[in-house]
């Protein structure tokens, strides 16, 4: 994987000036152009567009390299960063996890999540302050055995390769709540899943032997996604956690979107969304 353009879009908020410090050490540990933009509303009047420029111009100098490509655009937030994103060609796109609602209106999780789940290239979405020189130092590469899952690992591994990077996968019983409603007790639902843990184990395993370089640990334990993950992410002091945002049939787009969708909602570190 290499890193070409990076493309960072900042709401001009605090939260948003550590995207683009993140962003800008990624472009620069990896040899990248790096282009920083922000979307003001068709709605701003003249006067606070004006305003809300000079506001962007101090953003930038406060948070970005000198070399760095500035754009400030007019239209839709959502639809603007994406069409900006196809236009450059972008290998990444880095957003805030939430705005405080700055000049341009834009980061307040939703609208972070529409990005995220429409973009064409991997999404980075940074929650945690960032120092200049600071690398990720673990990184969670929530995976299952899929061609899909193999290549968000990579991406992931390759954009920190100084990194300890550990491989989990997290087993769910699908349908437990209905077993349930249908009486099958807390121990029979123990047993599918250690019986899911036995035959998926193996499997994720050989997953981690295959990608270059191999992780340094491999973690498969019962849960669902949105209690499971933090938990690890948590655990393992996990600052970046890996997942891909689904795959090409609709049943699989909806499964690991829905993975995905849970890591961006509980996880408190950065999160990487690998399509």
């Amino acid at each position: 994987m290499r890193l070409r353009r990076v493309l960072v879009a900042t709401d001009l908020s605090e939260g948003a000036g550590a995207a683009v410090r993140r962003a800008a050490n990624l472009a620069a540990a990896h040899g990248a152009e790096l282009t920083v933009l922000s979307v003001l509303p068709p709605s701003l009047a003249q006067d606070l567009s004006t305003f809300a420029g000079h506001a962007f111009d101090s953003h930038v100098a406060t948070h970005a390299p000198a070399w760095a490509d500035v754009r400030l655009r007019t239209g839709p937030v959502s639809g603007t960063i994406l069409a900006e994103a196809a236009d450059l060609a972008a290998d990444l796109l880095v957003l805030g996890a939430n705005g405080d609602r700055g000049f341009a209106g834009a980061f307040v999780g939703h609208t972070t999540a529409n990005v995220a789940h429409a973009s064409g290239c991997p999404v980075l979405v940074v929650r945690t302050p960032v120092n200049d020189a600071s690398d990720y130092a673990t990184v969670l590469l929530a995976v299952d055995d899929s061609d899909e899952a193999r290549r968000a690992a990579e991406f992931g591994m390759a954009l920190t390769p100084s990194a300890v990077h550990i491989v989990a996968h997290v087993s769910v019983v699908i349908g437990e709540h209905l077993l349930r409603l249908r009486g099958l007790g807390e121990s029979d639902i123990d047993d599918l899943r250690e019986a899911s843990l036995a035959e998926i184990r193996p499997r994720i395993e050989a997953f981690a032997a295959r990608l270059d370089p191999r992780p340094d640990t491999v973690v498969v334990g019962p849960g669902t996604p949105q209690r499971a993950l933090p938990e690890l992410a948590s655990r393992y002091l996990a600052d970046l956690v890996v997942t891909g945002s689904g795959s090409s049939t609709r049943f699989e787009r909806v499964l690991l979107g829905g993975v995905a969708q849970s890591v961006l909602r509980h996880v408190r570190s950065d999160v990487l969304i690998v399509r």
